[in-house]
């Protein structure tokens, strides 16, 4: 089962920036990106790209696969519940959202998408484009329920949390044939300008506090090492890809840096998934974990989205493996 490598590592970094702002109380939090994020939209889009079968959700409260890359919650349920304003993560296709879930904030993620609207066409998913122009749409709908002051309250007084920018990378730019094809550098700052285009809009769409999280080490997941030919005996991550992440962080950091410095009222807090991702693989048995460079669907190997599934066996202990395939998993809801 495929979902957020960042899973844990998104809700310790959110919580260590809770506590430093002594527990904030947001009105609503909302979730933009990819399948760390996703909690379901996916299932109303028609994309191959989608968690609607076993074994995802086996240990969701009814035992049924919700749309969520994971086999239990994601961090927008879990950091939901921890700040008091909701048990699930509404997703904004689902037409049995509530007034009471729009008030609390709902999720735009689309898993397989990323800020390169090429990313999403390959995949039929939802580029982060289109999920501000969901935004749009919800804020029209908030207005008509709660006045347009009450509105402008919720949003002004949100968090907005963004993940995403693995997939241009990992299923975009890596397995690009174009001869016009952009250098890493060029396409890091390609990326990043729609980072910047998707922040300042979100702001002066009326958001005030925002949590970015930067790219994991993807050079350590299971099928990048597969992919890139990597000896199955010897399996290690890709260091050219760990090297392209870093490179891209730092210009993230820039970035949000100086939108800090330019939009008035505006807090951008920079979230260190890489970091604290390489820390769990490098210190995995401190963390309980022995696998380190196999999923537990399958092989190990290549089993992603619509080939884990219910013909597809995974590992008996499942909380021994860092990765489900091809992404990490918290000891609490291990994901596949």
């Amino acid at each position: 089962m495929a979902t957020s490598l960042l899973l844990p590592i998104l809700l310790f970094s959110l919580l260590i920036t809770a506590s430093t702002n002594k527990l904030r109380k947001f009105s609503a939090v909302f979730y933009f990106g990819d399948s760390t994020l996703d909690t379901g939209n996916n299932g109303y889009i028609p994309t191959i790209i989608n968690a609607n079968h076993f074994p995802y959700g086996k240990d969701f409260p009814g035992n049924k696969p919700t749309g969520r890359f994971s086999n239990g919650l994601l961090v927008p349920d879990l950091l939901g519940m921890k700040l008091g304003l909701t048990k699930f993560s509404s997703t904004f296709l689902d037409p049995s959202v509530s007034e009471n879930d729009m008030r609390v904030g709902v999720n735009f993620a689309s898993a397989g998408s990323g800020f390169d609207e090429t990313t999403s066409h390959l995949w039929n998913t939802i580029p982060m484009s289109r999920q501000v122009e969901m935004f749009k749409s919800y804020l029209t709908r908030l207005e008509f329920v709660v006045g347009k002051e009450e509105a402008s309250r919720i949003i002004a007084n949100s968090l907005i949390l963004i993940s995403a920018g693995t997939n241009d990378f990992t299923r975009n730019y890596y397995h690009a044939t174009n001869k016009r094809k952009k250098s890493i550098d060029e396409y890091q700052d390609f990326v990043l300008q729609k980072v910047e285009m998707t922040l300042k809009e979100l702001y002066y769409l009326g958001g005030r506090s925002f949590s970015v999280a930067n790219l994991p080490p993807f050079g350590c997941t299971p099928l990048q090492i597969t992919l890139s030919l990597r000896d199955t005996k010897e399996r290690e991550c890709v260091d050219y890809m760990n090297n392209d992440a870093t490179v891209y962080n730092s210009k993230l950091r820039y970035l949000l840096d100086g939108l800090q410095e330019k939009l008035d009222g505006g807090k951008f807090v920079y979230i260190d998934a890489y970091g604290a991702f390489m820390d769990i693989l490098e210190n995995s048995s401190l963390h309980g974990f022995q696998d380190t460079n196999r999923g537990c669907c399958g092989t190990g190997l290549t089993e992603v989205g619509p080939l884990c599934n219910f013909l597809t066996p995974t590992c008996k202990n499942v909380s021994s493996y860092i990765f489900m395939m091809p992404y990490i998993q918290p000891k609490e809801f291990t994901s596949c």
